[in-house]
């Protein structure tokens, strides 16, 4: 099966423990997808692989059948490849457009008057443009992660990996990033979220994934994964799932 991303025979231990077993996945260009599982199940993991900041033990991560398992964090935003993180990243000291052009000039051939033309374009669909010149540590933890989401809409992103972006955010503001999320997705954006928010899983994707101890336990429509007795005891224990 080919597709825009591709996960082949995906291996990744730390010591002696595997915290991804061998799985294999693919995902087409503008799919949304739901990643779910239990803490330790490698959800984090498997990003952070994807995204360039793990290397795999072994197996393949491919993009438009381009190898890139094994490359830079730098070089895969680059190729395409944006990252939140659960511990939102953000340089404090600086303005919010100075944290917007960080990684917009980067990129080779832009120029600094592009690169703010467009950061303000991206602030004020985030409606953060009143605060462009005021530095990231003014911001509250949600608008902090609007800030991410504009960093990485800054490199105009095929894929974007979303990592517990909704942590600690206002239900209003919530409500906000789903419509931005449904907007980047709805332009061709490919979009994989891990959330243990199921609200915004089951409201937002189309397709989950669940995972539990670096296998694979459910792949399919989000109704179809939530009734699934591997995942009701993966997160309930036999018992409950019973």
């Amino acid at each position: 099966m080919s597709g825009q991303l591709q996960i082949r025979r995906l291996v990744k231990s730390f010591g002696g423990v595997q915290a991804i077993k061998g799985i294999d996945l693919t995902f087409a260009q503008g799919e949304l997808i739901g990643l779910i599982g239990p803490n330790g199940s490698g959800k984090t993991t498997l990003l952070n692989i994807i995204g360039g900041y793990y290397n795999a033990t072994s197996g393949d991560v491919l993009l438009d059948g381009q190898r890139c398992d094994g490359k830079s964090p730098v070089q895969l935003a680059r190729a395409g490849i944006g990252r939140s993180f659960q511990v939102t990243k953000v340089f404090k000291r600086l303005t919010l457009m100075e944290n917007m052009l960080v990684g917009a000039l980067a990129v080779p051939g832009t120029s600094r008057k592009a690169a703010e033309e467009r950061a303000r374009a991206v602030l004020e669909t985030l409606l953060l443009t009143r605060l462009a010149d005021q530095p990231a540590s003014s911001l509250s933890g949600g608008q902090a992660k609007l800030l991410e989401f504009g960093r990485i809409m800054m490199l105009s992103p095929r894929v974007v990996l979303l990592d517990e972006p909704f942590g600690g955010v206002h239900p209003d503001l919530k409500r906000f990033m789903y419509d931005k999320i449904r907007e980047w997705n709805a332009s061709g954006v490919t979009i994989i979220l891990v959330s243990h928010d199921m609200g915004s899983i089951f409201g937002l994707c189309r397709r989950v994934v669940a995972l539990s101890y670096g296998e694979i336990i459910a792949d399919g429509l989000p109704e179809a994964v939530k009734a699934d007795p591997a995942v009701l005891e993966a997160y309930l224990g036999d018992n409950h799932a019973a």
